[in-house]
């Protein structure tokens, strides 16, 4: 190509830069550019002779022509060289993989013991309360745990209730949730929690913890044990009174995390250092103890733990689309190819695409009805 050619193609792109950033800049730049090209002063002779003029046009077209030099490279960068989107993490589908809303007139025992692994005595914590088989009643969808004084000469000063499902279920990683309704009272202890399966301890991992003479705050503890030192990880949360009504605690427990939630938002977080065996579930309402402290004269018996429903999921990952790909255009992509093979083989073109899906059979249960599971 000749010189002049190669000049006049350079000339043009040039100019082709010059008109995007009048376009991206406005006239008013082009007009500050005339002003800083007319700065001096004319002389009487120029007035007269015109030079003064053709003098500023020269120098705001050379004003001009190097700004599209300089803006050359970043419009070439903003054209060709877009940042590529981050990638997005898979979202989660919680399946529902264990439950009990309490439907019945009876506890279900072939989903509940009514005793820990080892028996039903808990003393040597402290805590004053048999855990007796026949402390629970199931009415109008819910469970109530009560506790209540024994008569004087009893093993132990007072009965109340614990339901493990430490023989029909658990699992390793998960989410649990319990809505529930705590008793208030002095020495009352309330929890809903996690231990492992074979009866080692720790690790434990507390979904919730209230206190009866403080309803208002709840606590999330976890316990593990980390190059063979225990370790413990303590958050509360200060909210209404969890004693006036009925109330959503969920845990979301990962290989990465630990994640607290109460009515479905998220109150503390850990990563995950200890936990990896399965682990099953609790829920009881344990009477004194070192950290409540015993029962005194305001405390109202029976008191009842009231539980509305009890809830295990486990996720499912769902593939994201590319970084730099719709999920609709891969959907509509992967579609068009297989009614290509379909064509192919000699098969309708029609034939439905199979997907899997989880089928909720109850709106309550739905996850996009809850907070969390979605």
């Amino acid at each position: 190509m000749a010189k002049s050619e190669i000049l006049l193609t350079q000339l043009s792109r040039e100019f082709m830069i010059i008109d995007t950033v009048l376009t991206r800049g406005g006239w008013p730049l082009a007009y500050s550019l005339w002003n800083c090209s007319n700065v001096r002063t004319p002389s009487p002779q120029s007035k007269i002779s015109g030079s003064h003029h053709r003098g500023g046009w020269l120098t705001f077209w050379c004003v001009l022509l190097m700004v599209a030099l300089l803006a050359d490279p970043a419009i070439t960068i903003s054209k060709h060289h877009r940042p590529r989107a981050e990638l997005i993490p898979p979202q989660q589908v919680w399946r529902l993989v264990f439950q009990d809303e309490f439907d019945g007139t009876v506890l279900n025992e072939q989903l509940w013991e009514t005793q820990f692994p080892w028996g039903r005595d808990r003393s040597a914590v402290g805590e004053l309360q048999l855990y007796a088989p026949d402390a629970f009643r199931v009415a109008n969808g819910t469970l109530s745990i009560e506790a209540a004084p024994l008569p004087p000469g009893a093993s132990h000063p007072y009965a109340s209730g614990i339901i493990t499902s430490h023989k029909s279920f658990a699992t390793r990683f998960g989410r649990f949730e319990i809505r529930c309704k705590v008793p208030k009272g002095k020495g009352l202890w309330p929890a809903f929690w996690l231990l492992p399966t074979d009866t080692s301890w720790p690790p434990e991992i507390d979904v919730f913890e209230v206190l009866g003479d403080s309803t208002n705050t709840v606590h999330m503890t976890s316990h593990w044990l980390e190059n063979g030192e225990h370790h413990k990880s303590n958050a509360e949360f200060s909210g209404p009174d969890f004693s006036a009504g009925f109330h959503t605690f969920a845990l979301e427990w990962s290989k990465t995390s630990i994640v607290w939630f109460v009515d479905g938002i998220e109150r503390h977080r850990i990563e995950n250092r200890g936990f990896r065996g399965e682990m099953y579930l609790l829920a009881n309402l344990a009477v004194g103890g070192s950290w409540p402290g015993a029962p005194d004269a305001s405390t109202v018996f029976p008191s009842t733990f009231q539980i509305d429903y009890i809830r295990a999921y486990q996720s499912d990952p769902v593939p994201s689309a590319g970084p730099d790909q719709d999920p609709g255009d891969k959907h509509k992509n992967k579609k068009k190819r297989k009614r290509k093979r379909n064509r192919h083989k000699g098969r309708s073109a029609d034939v439905p695409r199979q997907e899997r899906f989880i089928q909720w059979s109850d709106p309550e249960l739905d996850p996009g009805s809850q907070h969390a599971p979605v």
